[in-house]
């Protein structure tokens, strides 16, 4: 008899959490986390083209902001850059996946080694393994 009754308890449990169940706010919630994740793979494919195609520069850290997010156990960070493109210099927020090993390098002032694509002013690629 022990194990009806407990079975009839988990039933109403399970009735009590269902009622409770925001579906729609559910699925909202995955449709908003699933286009940060289709973005942020968009990103990484620019970011490949960048590594091969690239013209390479450098800049100068200006901020670093934590987003809260996270990918591939990276935290995602946006950058205020000064990035120099013929000498001029050109003021830039970036925004990507940062490997824990080379968040220290994120400090105000850092130089960094970037390639920035010709074409879309916008495009950037930090290059992690140079010195």
């Amino acid at each position: 008899m022990g194990l009806f009754k407990d079975l009839n308890a988990m039933s109403k449990q399970g009735r009590a959490a269902q009622a409770n169940m925001n579906v729609g706010a559910m699925i909202g919630d995955g449709l908003t986390k699933m286009q940060a994740a289709n973005e942020m793979i968009r990103q990484q494919t620019v970011n490949a083209t960048m590594a091969v195609h690239g013209v390479a520069t450098t800049a100068v850290v200006a901020s670093v902001r934590p987003t809260g997010q996270m990918m591939n156990l990276a935290p995602v960070v946006e950058v205020d850059l000064t990035v120099f493109r013929g000498g001029v210099p050109v003021p830039m927020t970036h925004r990507e996946p940062v490997q824990q090993v080379y968040l220290a390098r994120l400090q105000p002032g850092a130089t960094l080694k970037v390639k920035v694509d010709p074409a879309d002013p916008a495009s950037l690629w930090i290059d992690w393994t140079s010195p």
